[in-house]
């Protein structure tokens, strides 16, 4: 075999399409499955440019990444979608080298299959930049550091750079709509360049991604240029701290710990809300920092500063009351910072105890005809302590059997599922049902739904929401009601506003619903009726709030 040959039998054996591109982004030679993943000829693509290839933010992120490669160096392989002469999308990983004195980069593309496409779930990116959302970063940002010994991902693994582009908010109001897109997307590919796929957009103008401690100086100099690269007026004022957790010596889990409380504090506030935590003593202000949080924390546990609201859930069919959620307020306001708080520092066994313990005392005096959904995070379910507790409280009430329930949420993960099978299934031979919340908004809830029996699944409301607005939106929600048909569990939609969606779910045979449309129309928590009719009109009703120290 000839040596050019042999070479090129090499490349195919690792890539589907072989490109050479100039300085320019210019196709200068394609080979391979041309047809198959671009739909045009190899002589069509010859002087197209790269770009026209790549949906925009590949394509920018795709620049980058050729525009950043020195003589004899080889990009790491990213996931990018191909856009097709037809309009459809392949995933593929694309790779890339410059040969030494060559005016020309060789580079390569190779199809993903689809359990192999590593790009995140179209709901777990935020539409502007193309980063992850918060809660999808947060993700995978654990998972980097879950990473061990695994080249690329463990030199990122510990290295935590959060940055706040302070005056972006004012150049965006100056730009067009197209304009503003265009910073948008050029942002968003410089983070994807160096942080590959764990980049996130945190909040509105705060930004975060897991890349080597090394490159933090480069990402903020690319974000400064890309003022100058689309001719704007002014630069980008970027503030930056870096958090390398791999030269603390902490364990893994108090790494992640770190790492996941910094991101919080600095969505919330910004970057002096980490200065704490960053630079050499890093562990000791995470500890100072946690030791605070955790005493204020106990001390609204311990303090009856904890509250319940009901919210209830109608029979569809019927408009009986089938039973409440048990909502908890901390001084009055919504729990999810204190929640995320508490899975943080290691305390939402606590906070899932004294709610439990707070439904239970009100199940006493309660009618007897009363069912009450308390909440439990995936954390406390994995926590063999805390449900020999739980058990034992349920085992020493036999009166509640039927008239508590558990919703399983998704705010932590569950490790171990054949236990959580096993626990889970001892709470419901005790008579308690057990509902798996929010429903599709995570792959982790079809993982539960396939290993865990539940009684009740909850579709998260974010799909309620749309139902009605969108075809597709309610075929996605038609077949998640099929689902639960399937598996012999009652669905219960989440985020029922008005009377036009609560009739399209009891047409599409959804058993039971939730929302502002039952709760402003029931009068008390004890009433166990609703009048469907009359659910357009305005009512006064307000859920009962039960003081935890009443």
């Amino acid at each position: 075999m000839k040596r050019v040959e042999r070479y090129l039998g090499f490349a195919f054996a690792n890539a589907d399409l072989l490109m050479e591109v100039d300085g320019t982004g210019v196709l200068r030679f394609a080979a391979g499955a041309v047809q198959a993943l671009t739909g045009y000829s190899d002589a069509d693509l010859v002087c197209r440019p790269l770009a026209e290839l790549l949906v925009p933010g590949d394509a920018a992120l795709a620049r980058r990444v050729l525009g950043a490669l020195g003589d004899n160096e080889r990009s790491v392989p990213r996931p990018v979608r191909l856009r097709r002469r037809d309009g459809r999308v392949i995933v593929c990983a694309l790779a890339a080298y410059r040969l030494q004195a060559s005016p020309l980069l060789n580079v390569t593309f190779c199809q993903l299959a689809a359990g192999l496409a590593a790009l995140p779930a179209p709901q777990d990116l935020d539409a502007a930049t193309g980063l992850l959302t918060p809660a999808a970063f947060a993700r995978a940002a654990d998972a980097a550091l879950a990473q061990e010994g695994e080249g690329d991902q463990r030199a990122a693994g510990g290295a935590l750079t959060l940055l706040e582009m302070n005056n972006l908010a004012d150049i965006r109001t100056r730009l067009t709509a197209e304009a503003e897109g265009q910073l948008m997307t050029e942002i968003g590919a410089v983070f994807r360049q160096h942080g590959g796929g764990v980049a996130g957009r945190v909040a509105e103008h705060r930004f975060g991604v897991m890349a080597p401690a090394g490159l933090a100086e480069q990402i903020t100099r690319d974000i400064r240029h890309i003022a100058g690269e689309l001719g704007l007026d002014q630069p980008l004022e970027v503030d930056a701290r870096t958090l390398d957790s791999d030269n603390l010596g902490l364990s893994r889990a108090d790494r992640s710990r770190l790492l996941l409380h910094a991101l919080r504090r600095f969505a919330e506030a910004g970057p002096a809300a980490v200065d704490v935590l960053s630079g050499q003593s890093a562990a000791a202000g995470f500890v100072k920092d946690a030791v605070g949080c955790l005493a204020r924390l106990r001390d609204d546990l311990g303090g009856n500063r904890l509250s319940l609201v009901y919210e209830p859930i109608v029979d569809l069919k019927t408009g009986r009351m089938h039973h409440l959620e048990v909502l908890s307020r901390f001084n009055g306001d919504r729990p999810g910072a204190v929640i995320t708080l508490a899975e943080e520092l290691g305390v939402i066994n606590d906070v899932d105890m004294l709610v439990c313990s707070l439904a239970m005392r009100e199940l006493e005096r309660a009618p007897a005809d009363m069912v009450l959904a308390v909440n439990l995070s995936a954390v406390s379910v994995g926590s063999d302590l805390f449900m020999q507790s739980l058990m034992a409280q349920l085992k020493a009430q036999p009166g509640l059997s039927g008239r508590l329930m558990f919703e399983v949420t998704e705010t932590g993960q569950m490790g171990d599922l054949d236990r959580a099978r096993n626990v889970l299934g001892a709470v419901r031979r005790q008579g308690h049902p057990i509902c798996l919340d929010d429903f599709g908004v995570g792959m982790a809830s079809f993982t539960y739904i396939r290993a865990l029996d539940f009684d009740h699944v909850k579709l998260d409301g974010s799909f309620i929401a749309r139902m009605c607005l969108d075809k597709r939106e309610e075929a996605i929600v038609a077949g998640m009601l099929a689902l639960c048909r399937g598996l012999g569990v009652s669905a219960i939609a989440e985020h029922v506003e008005n009377p036009e969606q609560m009739l399209r779910l009891r047409g599409l045979g959804c058993a039971m619903g939730q929302g502002w449309l039952f709760s402003r129309e029931m009068e008390r928590p004890q009433r166990r009726d609703v009048d469907l009719r009359a659910l357009s009109r305005p009512s006064a009703w307000r859920p009962t709030v039960v003081d935890a120290g009443g």
